[in-house]
């Protein structure tokens, strides 16, 4: 599973790339747009950022732990980290290009992060021995 997050990682990491020059090429004359829907963008574009940085930690350092249910944490924090990086990718496309405004797809994005790293702290809680 982490070299699915390594994986992942590296390729949102090029996602954030790759929305960065859409900006610049899309948005050029930054003066035009209005400091609303600049600030959308960019902030939409740093949580891409943020998601790629916490899937390559997690390649670089998950070790899946024998326990059973410290495993199925673990699984399900990815499931949720997974997801939060699709939802704010598509929370970048939709609000930049879309809507042009606030919508509900990047605050699901974080909220699903947020799980997903809760999930993945609980996994690591240990037992308090005598």
């Amino acid at each position: 599973m982490s070299y699915a997050h390594l994986i992942f990682g590296i390729v949102v990491f090029v996602v954030f790339l790759v929305t960065g020059r859409f900006m610049r090429l899309d948005f050029p004359d930054k003066e035009i747009i209005p400091p609303e829907l600049r600030m959308l963008m960019r902030s939409r574009h740093i949580y891409i950022l943020f998601s790629s940085l916490i899937h390559i930690l997690l390649g670089l350092y998950l070790q899946i732990q024998p326990q059973i249910w410290r495993k199925i944490l673990q699984i399900i924090g990815s499931i949720f980290l997974f997801s939060g990086s699709v939802w704010l990718v598509w929370a970048f496309v939709f609000e930049t290009y879309t809507v042009k405004q606030f919508s509900d797809a990047s605050r699901y994005g974080l909220y699903f992060t947020l799980a997903g790293a809760v999930f993945h702290l609980l996994s690591q809680i240990q037992e308090k021995r005598i």
